[in-house]
């Protein structure tokens, strides 16, 4: 606790002014506070979503070091959610394809893809990677549906508290690709 406070009084203070290349949201992560925040209001349609980047310490040939993680929160419809066993129906996946770490991307039509797919036509959003065309289901829990991925999209851990979703994790696998 005196280090978060003595961080958050560092930062106030304009102590880390020559050290501007850090990101606050970097230093408060490592403090062990939540990094991301995002408002539950911007979440409130079924497939409506919101990019976010998740930041943890990860462990390296230098030590501890933060590494950044990109991701979706998404409100999957209520019927889908409560078969999935969703908290609240929303659905925190992580963007870095679980086949060699490209970015990935959630695309609402089958139209916006940028080559074609190898699937029907889907009614809801999915997750394309790029690189090597896996694609994922979010209504079926990040199923593979498509390309040489071995497996769904890491997930992030997450509370919802006063209207308000609070990143906690990254499901354990995920940092390898940080």
């Amino acid at each position: 606790m005196r280090r978060r406070r003595f961080l958050n009084f560092l930062l106030r203070a304009g102590a880390f002014l020559p050290f501007s290349f850090l990101r606050a949201r970097d230093l408060v992560a490592a403090a062990g506070t939540p990094a991301v925040q995002l408002p539950l209001t911007q979440l409130e349609q079924p497939w409506s979503f919101v990019e976010f980047e998740f930041t943890k310490r990860i462990k390296s040939h230098r030590g501890l070091v933060p590494s950044t993680f990109p991701g979706y929160v998404m409100r999957i419809p209520d019927a889908i959610g409560a078969q999935l066993g969703l908290k609240n129906n929303l659905y925190a996946i992580s963007r870095i394809c679980p086949h060699e770490g490209c970015p990935m991307k959630l695309y609402k039509d089958r139209s916006e893809a940028p080559f074609p797919l190898e699937v029907e036509e889907f009614s809801n959003p999915m997750l394309l990677c790029p690189c090597h065309r896996s694609l994922f289901d979010p209504a079926q829990g990040g199923k593979v549906l498509s390309g040489p991925a071995p497996r769904s999209p890491w997930t992030f851990d997450f509370v919802v508290q006063k209207g308000r979703v609070i990143i906690k994790d990254l499901e354990p696998g995920g940092e390898k690709w940080g």
